[in-house]
Formats: structure tokens, sequence, C-alpha cells
């Protein structure tokens, strides 16, 4: 590991410890698009110019890698998602993985960084901190969604009762 890459890996390190306490705690779900779409388009932001401000051109093998780890991430987005607890308390919503969902994070994590191991042993120049943010990114922005929908449809059920 060079110099460069030590703190984009202490980055996206500190961003998984900070996502998964905050999703294994219970937290408020604020009904707004804004509290969906906002976190996780940034790290697929940051992902994103990190993987265009190092690297000219991508070639087969750096594709592939980013489609599998888009497509590990959103499986692992959906899966999370659908184990997610949603509870109504005075009015609000409040939600959090709980351990079934910190199983799929755990081996979700597992799978991606050992893509990345692969896309290192392969030469791929996208195996690294950049891609794993855009993965990481569309993994919680699937979550998201998916919790919001529960949320909603849970809201539903509750002023038609």
């Amino acid at each position: 590991m060079s110099f460069g890459t030590l703190p984009n890996a202490l980055v996206v390190i500190a961003v998984v410890v900070v996502v998964l306490a905050r999703r294994l705690s219970w937290s408020e779900l604020e009904n707004s698009d804004t509290d969906v779409w906002r976190g996780p388009l940034i790290l697929v932001g940051v992902g994103v110019y990190q993987l265009y401000d190092r690297h000219g051109g991508l070639g087969a093998v750096e594709v592939v890698l980013l489609v599998v780890g888009a497509v590990i991430a959103l499986l692992a987005g959906v899966g999370c998602g659908r184990v997610a607890q949603v509870e109504r308390r005075a009015g609000k919503v409040f939600f959090r993985l709980g351990m079934p969902g910190l199983g799929i994070m755990v081996a979700y994590l597992a799978i991606r960084l050992g893509l990345a191991g692969l896309g290192h042993l392969l030469g791929a120049s996208v195996a690294g901190g950049g891609a794993l943010m855009v993965s990481m990114g569309a993994n919680l922005l699937t979550q998201s969604l998916i919790i919001q929908s529960k949320a909603r449809q849970m809201a539903e059920e509750y002023t038609n009762q």
C-alpha cells in the first residue's frame, strides 16, 4: 500500500464504521427524499471523482469488476432493506438493520473486499477506494429506498385502520 492509498483506505474504513453504527441503532426516518438520496449520492459522487481523477480509461477487467461490484451492492442493499426493522412510535417512523441486516452487510463487505483484492491481483486500476465508495453508495441508496417504501406502506396501513 502506497502513501497515497493509505488516506483513501482510512476514509473508506471510517465511512463503513459510521454507516454500520448508524444503521444498527434506531434512527428516525424523516420521510423526505433528501434524507434518502443525500448521503448515498455523496458517497457515489466521491467514488466517481476518485475513479476518474486517477484513471484515464477503463479496460474490460475494470468494467467487469465495477459491474459485478454494483450488482453485489444492489443485491445486498435489497436484502438489508427487506430485513430492516421499521417501527412507528408516537407518529414517527424509526428503522434499524438489526442482526440479520448486520450479517448481510458483513457478508457484502467481505465479498466486496475480496473483489477488490481480486482486482488488484488482476492489475485493475479501479479496484480500490473509489470503486468501494461507489458500491457502498449504491448499496445504501437501495437500502434507503426499500426502507422508505416499507415506512410508507406502514403509514398507509396505520391510517387505514
